[in-house]
């Protein structure tokens, strides 16, 4: 009968124990035009109006900042164009300010189908990596400053933010 109850532990509880998902832990932003979810516990810093944008910080000292805004807001927005070209536009738009500012600009990586796309540019002490996308009526704008994780991690946290929110 032992052998039984053993042979039940083992072969019905240990796999739903082994196997079972992790509860992640969310943090909530409240944006111009919604709420954000994001992976793990973040604290806000401050808020910039004109921009949108929000900063937040979490226990390792990672620094996000997350905006969601109305498409239609921005000066260079065309209704007749796909999500994906105003997204490209957007980018153009940024990265050619921060260009103008004498700032190293890069674009990371870019995706047509889930429409966004990943770029970066240096502040003089180390790389702003942002991604820029689009969800319904509105634009994401996600970046993360810091030293802490790779560019890769970097990366993977902003595609996993991003579908999270799309």
């Amino acid at each position: 009968m032992i052998k039984l109850k053993v042979m039940f532990v083992i072969l019905f509880l240990l796999p739903n124990f082994i196997f079972s998902q992790e509860v992640k832990e969310y943090s909530q932003l409240k944006t111009n035009s919604g709420e954000v979810k994001i992976p793990g516990n973040w604290d806000q810093l401050n808020s910039i109006d004109d921009s949108g944008q929000t900063y937040l910080k979490n226990k390792d000292g990672v620094i996000i900042a997350i905006a969601q805004n109305p498409k239609k807001a921005y000066p260079f927005f065309k209704s007749n164009q796909s999500d994906f070209e105003n997204v490209k536009e957007f980018y153009k738009w940024d990265s050619d300010y921060r260009k103008e500012n004498h700032y190293k600009v890069a674009k990371i990586k870019e995706n047509s189908e889930l429409e966004y796309i990943i770029w970066k540019y240096n502040d003089a002490k180390q790389d702003n990596i942002f991604l820029f996308g689009s969800s319904k009526d509105n634009f994401l704008n996600f970046l993360v400053y810091t030293t802490i994780w790779s560019e890769n991690e970097i990366i993977q946290f902003l595609e996993n933010l991003y579908q999270l929110n799309k």
